[in-house]
Protein backbone atom coordinates (compact mmCIF):
# COMPACT_ATOMS: atom_id res chain seq x y z
CA UNK A 1 0.00 0.00 0.00
CA UNK A 2 2.01 3.20 -1.19
CA UNK A 3 0.36 6.42 0.28
CA UNK A 4 2.17 10.19 0.01
CA UNK A 5 2.59 13.42 1.71
CA UNK A 6 0.35 13.48 4.74
CA UNK A 7 2.22 16.38 5.93
CA UNK A 8 0.91 16.54 9.44
CA UNK A 9 -3.09 15.61 8.76
CA UNK A 10 -3.93 12.88 11.65
CA UNK A 11 -7.10 12.28 10.46
CA UNK A 12 -5.87 10.98 7.09
CA UNK A 13 -2.76 9.51 8.27
CA UNK A 14 -5.40 7.62 10.96
CA UNK A 15 -7.41 6.53 7.90
CA UNK A 16 -4.50 5.10 5.95
CA UNK A 17 -3.27 3.41 8.77
CA UNK A 18 -6.59 1.67 9.38
CA UNK A 19 -7.18 0.82 5.97
CA UNK A 20 -3.38 -0.34 5.97
CA UNK A 21 -3.71 -2.57 9.30
CA UNK A 22 -7.00 -3.62 8.16
CA UNK A 23 -6.19 -4.47 4.38
CA UNK A 24 -3.15 -6.75 6.27
CA UNK A 25 -5.37 -8.07 8.84
CA UNK A 26 -7.50 -9.89 5.73
CA UNK A 27 -3.78 -10.95 4.02
CA UNK A 28 -4.40 -8.37 1.16
CA UNK A 29 -1.08 -6.96 1.89
CA UNK A 30 2.03 -7.05 3.01
CA UNK A 31 4.20 -3.61 3.11
CA UNK A 32 2.99 0.03 3.70
CA UNK A 33 5.36 2.61 1.94
CA UNK A 34 5.24 6.06 2.63
CA UNK A 35 6.97 8.39 -0.40
CA UNK A 36 7.61 11.10 2.20
CA UNK A 37 6.51 14.31 3.41
CA UNK A 38 4.83 12.90 6.75
CA UNK A 39 4.85 16.26 8.47
CA UNK A 40 4.58 19.96 8.28
CA UNK A 41 0.36 20.74 7.67
CA UNK A 42 -0.22 24.65 6.62
CA UNK A 43 -2.95 26.34 8.60
CA UNK A 44 -3.71 26.97 12.16
CA UNK A 45 -1.30 25.65 14.62
CA UNK A 46 -3.36 23.28 16.46
CA UNK A 47 -4.17 21.43 13.26
CA UNK A 48 -0.65 20.42 12.72
CA UNK A 49 -0.01 17.15 14.29
CA UNK A 50 3.34 16.14 12.74
CA UNK A 51 5.45 14.80 15.73
CA UNK A 52 2.72 12.66 16.80
CA UNK A 53 2.44 10.91 13.68
CA UNK A 54 5.86 10.84 12.91
CA UNK A 55 6.48 9.19 16.03
CA UNK A 56 3.51 6.65 15.53
CA UNK A 57 4.80 5.68 12.50
CA UNK A 58 8.05 4.59 14.06
CA UNK A 59 6.33 2.87 16.92
CA UNK A 60 4.77 0.86 13.98
CA UNK A 61 8.16 -0.05 12.22
CA UNK A 62 9.34 -0.95 15.22
CA UNK A 63 6.46 -3.21 16.22
CA UNK A 64 5.84 -4.83 12.83
CA UNK A 65 8.16 -7.35 11.19
CA UNK A 66 11.28 -5.20 9.53
CA UNK A 67 9.91 -4.69 5.99
CA UNK A 68 6.70 -3.60 7.01
CA UNK A 69 6.76 -0.45 7.10
CA UNK A 70 9.05 1.54 4.59
CA UNK A 71 9.80 5.66 4.15
CA UNK A 72 11.12 7.86 1.97
CA UNK A 73 12.70 10.72 2.65
CA UNK A 74 10.62 13.74 1.75
CA UNK A 75 11.85 17.19 1.44
CA UNK A 76 10.12 18.51 4.28
CA UNK A 77 11.62 15.87 6.13
CA UNK A 78 15.14 16.49 4.89
CA UNK A 79 15.56 19.90 6.11
CA UNK A 80 15.58 19.19 9.93
CA UNK A 81 18.30 16.43 9.36
CA UNK A 82 20.80 19.46 8.23
CA UNK A 83 19.65 22.17 10.72
CA UNK A 84 18.29 24.35 7.46
CA UNK A 85 15.13 26.31 7.55
CA UNK A 86 12.18 25.88 4.90
CA UNK A 87 9.50 28.54 4.23
CA UNK A 88 6.93 28.88 0.87
CA UNK A 89 6.13 32.93 0.39
CA UNK A 90 5.00 33.76 4.31
CA UNK A 91 4.35 30.24 5.51
CA UNK A 92 7.60 29.21 7.24
CA UNK A 93 7.52 25.18 7.97
CA UNK A 94 10.14 24.06 10.13
CA UNK A 95 10.34 26.32 13.34
CA UNK A 96 7.16 24.98 14.52
CA UNK A 97 8.60 21.25 14.16
CA UNK A 98 12.23 22.25 16.02
CA UNK A 99 10.11 23.21 18.93
CA UNK A 100 8.46 20.35 19.42
CA UNK A 101 11.43 18.17 18.75
CA UNK A 102 13.08 20.40 21.92
CA UNK A 103 10.07 19.82 24.01
CA UNK A 104 9.31 15.95 23.18
CA UNK A 105 12.98 15.16 24.17
CA UNK A 106 12.92 12.61 21.38
CA UNK A 107 15.36 14.67 19.00
CA UNK A 108 17.85 12.25 18.89
CA UNK A 109 15.49 9.33 18.02
CA UNK A 110 13.59 11.54 15.72
CA UNK A 111 16.76 12.34 13.35
CA UNK A 112 18.23 8.73 13.96
CA UNK A 113 14.83 8.25 12.16
CA UNK A 114 15.30 10.24 9.59
CA UNK A 115 19.01 9.52 8.33
CA UNK A 116 18.53 5.98 7.79
CA UNK A 117 15.37 7.05 5.04
CA UNK A 118 16.00 5.61 1.62
CA UNK A 119 15.21 7.92 -1.25
CA UNK A 120 14.03 5.50 -3.66
CA UNK A 121 12.86 2.03 -3.69
CA UNK A 122 12.99 -0.33 -6.92
CA UNK A 123 11.05 -3.25 -7.25
CA UNK A 124 10.27 -6.33 -9.69
CA UNK A 125 7.04 -5.23 -10.76
CA UNK A 126 8.94 -2.27 -12.72
CA UNK A 127 7.48 0.30 -10.77
CA UNK A 128 10.32 2.91 -8.92
CA UNK A 129 8.81 4.96 -6.30
CA UNK A 130 10.58 7.81 -5.06
CA UNK A 131 9.35 11.37 -3.66
CA UNK A 132 9.91 14.11 -5.95
CA UNK A 133 10.57 12.55 -9.56
CA UNK A 134 13.32 12.96 -12.17
CA UNK A 135 16.19 15.08 -11.62
CA UNK A 136 19.19 15.37 -13.93
CA UNK A 137 21.46 16.05 -10.99
CA UNK A 138 20.52 12.54 -9.39
CA UNK A 139 20.87 10.76 -12.78
CA UNK A 140 24.31 11.89 -12.84
CA UNK A 141 25.54 11.11 -9.10
CA UNK A 142 23.74 7.91 -8.82
CA UNK A 143 26.59 6.41 -7.13
CA UNK A 144 27.04 9.64 -4.92
CA UNK A 145 23.50 9.04 -3.97
CA UNK A 146 23.60 5.39 -2.62
CA UNK A 147 26.50 6.30 -0.68
CA UNK A 148 25.49 9.27 0.80
CA UNK A 149 25.84 9.76 4.33
CA UNK A 150 24.38 12.89 6.28
CA UNK A 151 26.49 12.59 9.18
CA UNK A 152 29.43 12.39 7.71
CA UNK A 153 28.42 15.22 5.68
CA UNK A 154 27.22 17.30 8.98
CA UNK A 155 30.62 16.28 10.51
CA UNK A 156 32.77 17.82 7.86
CA UNK A 157 31.16 20.82 8.31
CA UNK A 158 31.13 20.99 12.23
CA UNK A 159 34.85 20.55 12.20
CA UNK A 160 34.69 23.42 9.44
CA UNK A 161 33.11 25.53 12.01
CA UNK A 162 34.52 24.67 14.70
CA UNK A 163 38.20 25.71 13.14
CA UNK A 164 36.64 28.90 12.37
CA UNK A 165 38.27 31.37 15.09
CA UNK A 166 35.46 34.42 14.52
CA UNK A 167 32.59 32.77 15.23
CA UNK A 168 30.79 35.98 16.69
CA UNK A 169 31.36 37.50 13.45
CA UNK A 170 29.93 34.41 11.59
CA UNK A 171 26.31 35.09 14.15
CA UNK A 172 26.41 39.04 13.42
CA UNK A 173 26.78 38.67 9.74
CA UNK A 174 23.67 36.24 10.10
CA UNK A 175 21.78 38.30 12.28
CA UNK A 176 22.22 41.25 9.78
CA UNK A 177 20.95 39.32 7.02
CA UNK A 178 18.04 38.45 8.53
CA UNK A 179 17.55 41.77 10.37
CA UNK A 180 17.11 40.00 14.07
CA UNK A 181 19.04 39.22 16.76
CA UNK A 182 20.94 35.93 16.29
CA UNK A 183 20.02 34.39 19.60
CA UNK A 184 16.32 35.17 18.44
CA UNK A 185 16.83 33.03 15.22
CA UNK A 186 18.58 30.30 16.75
CA UNK A 187 15.53 30.02 19.53
CA UNK A 188 12.49 30.35 17.03
CA UNK A 189 14.42 28.35 14.01
CA UNK A 190 16.15 25.50 16.11
CA UNK A 191 14.20 25.28 19.04
CA UNK A 192 17.36 25.89 21.20
CA UNK A 193 17.43 26.57 25.02
CA UNK A 194 20.52 29.40 24.59
CA UNK A 195 24.40 30.45 23.51
CA UNK A 196 25.06 27.34 25.64
CA UNK A 197 23.13 24.75 23.74
CA UNK A 198 25.37 22.46 21.22
CA UNK A 199 23.63 23.55 18.31
CA UNK A 200 23.56 27.22 18.75
CA UNK A 201 25.72 27.67 15.58
CA UNK A 202 23.53 24.80 13.34
CA UNK A 203 21.96 28.39 11.13
CA UNK A 204 25.68 29.63 10.76
CA UNK A 205 26.41 25.84 9.69
CA UNK A 206 23.49 25.83 7.12
CA UNK A 207 24.47 28.98 5.19
CA UNK A 208 28.36 26.72 4.85
CA UNK A 209 26.69 23.83 3.79
CA UNK A 210 24.37 25.61 1.52
CA UNK A 211 27.37 27.18 0.08
CA UNK A 212 29.52 24.81 -0.12
CA UNK A 213 28.28 21.40 0.12
CA UNK A 214 28.25 19.49 -3.31
CA UNK A 215 26.25 16.31 -1.02
CA UNK A 216 23.54 18.98 0.07
CA UNK A 217 22.93 20.50 -3.27
CA UNK A 218 22.64 16.80 -4.47
CA UNK A 219 19.94 16.56 -2.35
CA UNK A 220 18.14 19.24 -2.77
CA UNK A 221 18.19 18.86 -6.42
CA UNK A 222 16.62 15.49 -5.90
CA UNK A 223 13.81 15.97 -3.35
CA UNK A 224 13.14 19.63 -4.65
CA UNK A 225 12.71 19.16 -8.35
CA UNK A 226 9.67 20.52 -9.86
CA UNK A 227 9.59 17.81 -12.70
CA UNK A 228 6.90 18.70 -15.33
CA UNK A 229 6.61 22.52 -14.18
CA UNK A 230 10.75 23.01 -15.28
CA UNK A 231 10.93 21.78 -18.84
CA UNK A 232 9.00 20.94 -21.94
CA UNK A 233 6.53 17.86 -22.09
CA UNK A 234 8.54 16.69 -24.95
CA UNK A 235 11.51 16.91 -22.73
CA UNK A 236 10.39 15.85 -19.55
CA UNK A 237 9.22 12.43 -21.36
CA UNK A 238 12.34 11.73 -22.76
CA UNK A 239 13.72 13.15 -18.93
CA UNK A 240 11.83 10.50 -17.12
CA UNK A 241 12.49 7.62 -19.83
CA UNK A 242 16.07 8.79 -18.97
CA UNK A 243 15.77 8.17 -15.47
CA UNK A 244 14.27 4.92 -15.27
CA UNK A 245 16.81 3.53 -17.42
CA UNK A 246 19.35 4.94 -15.08
CA UNK A 247 17.57 3.36 -12.09
CA UNK A 248 17.15 -0.17 -14.12
CA UNK A 249 20.77 -0.72 -13.61
CA UNK A 250 21.15 -3.53 -10.63
CA UNK A 251 17.52 -3.31 -10.17
CA UNK A 252 15.33 -6.44 -9.59
CA UNK A 253 13.63 -6.16 -12.75
CA UNK A 254 13.88 -2.92 -15.70
CA UNK A 255 12.09 0.32 -14.26
CA UNK A 256 9.65 1.27 -16.35
CA UNK A 257 7.15 3.33 -14.29
CA UNK A 258 7.42 5.57 -11.97
CA UNK A 259 5.26 6.57 -8.76
CA UNK A 260 5.80 10.25 -6.77
CA UNK A 261 4.21 12.64 -4.76
CA UNK A 262 5.44 15.78 -3.89
CA UNK A 263 3.40 18.10 -5.98
CA UNK A 264 -0.15 19.03 -5.68
CA UNK A 265 -2.68 17.29 -8.53
CA UNK A 266 -6.31 17.53 -9.25
CA UNK A 267 -7.79 14.50 -7.87
CA UNK A 268 -6.01 12.35 -6.22
CA UNK A 269 -3.66 11.51 -8.76
CA UNK A 270 -2.33 12.73 -12.28
CA UNK A 271 -0.73 11.01 -15.19
CA UNK A 272 2.69 13.00 -15.80
CA UNK A 273 3.68 10.84 -19.03
CA UNK A 274 2.88 7.08 -20.36
CA UNK A 275 5.45 6.73 -17.71
CA UNK A 276 5.60 9.01 -15.08
CA UNK A 277 2.35 8.74 -11.90
CA UNK A 278 1.86 11.14 -9.56
CA UNK A 279 -0.23 10.40 -6.51
CA UNK A 280 -2.01 12.59 -3.90
CA UNK A 281 -3.03 10.85 -1.09
CA UNK A 282 -4.48 14.11 1.39
CA UNK A 283 -2.55 17.34 1.32
CA UNK A 284 -1.55 17.81 -2.44
CA UNK A 285 -5.04 16.33 -3.88
CA UNK A 286 -7.52 18.97 -5.25
CA UNK A 287 -10.17 18.65 -3.13
CA UNK A 288 -8.34 16.92 -0.13
CA UNK A 289 -11.04 14.21 0.17
CA UNK A 290 -9.92 13.27 -3.54
CA UNK A 291 -6.61 11.74 -2.43
CA UNK A 292 -5.83 8.32 -3.27
CA UNK A 293 -3.57 5.29 -2.72
CA UNK A 294 -2.01 2.70 -4.77
CA UNK A 295 -1.90 -1.08 -3.78
CA UNK A 296 0.34 -2.69 -5.85
CA UNK A 297 1.69 -6.54 -5.66
CA UNK A 298 5.38 -5.96 -6.51
CA UNK A 299 5.93 -9.56 -7.97
CA UNK A 300 3.54 -8.87 -10.51
CA UNK A 301 5.06 -7.25 -13.49
CA UNK A 302 3.56 -3.69 -14.34
CA UNK A 303 2.64 -3.49 -18.02
CA UNK A 304 0.38 -0.71 -18.18
CA UNK A 305 -0.32 2.63 -16.85
CA UNK A 306 -3.95 1.57 -17.00
CA UNK A 307 -2.70 -1.26 -14.72
CA UNK A 308 -1.66 1.23 -11.97
CA UNK A 309 -4.49 3.82 -12.35
CA UNK A 310 -6.65 0.63 -11.57
CA UNK A 311 -5.02 -0.28 -8.48
CA UNK A 312 -5.63 3.02 -6.66
CA UNK A 313 -8.07 3.14 -4.32
CA UNK A 314 -9.26 5.85 -1.56
CA UNK A 315 -9.86 6.45 2.31
CA UNK A 316 -12.23 8.75 2.02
Amino acid sequence: MVVSDLHGDKDAFARHIGRFLQLRTRKKVDRLLLLGDLIHREGPKGQDHSLPILLDLMRMQRTLPPGTVIMLLGNHEMPHLYGVTLAKGNVEYTPAFEQALTQSGKRDEVLSFLNDLPFFVRTAAGVLFTHAGPAGNAMANLDRLRHLDHRAVLEEFDQALAANPYPEQLRKLYAQTMGMPYEMLARYYLGVSGPDDPRYDHLVRSVMLTQRSREFELLWDTLFTRCEEDTMPVLYRRMAQTFLEVFSKDAPAPQRYLVTGHMPVSGGHAVVTEQHLRIASAAHATPREAGQYLLLDFGRPVESMQMLEESLGSVF
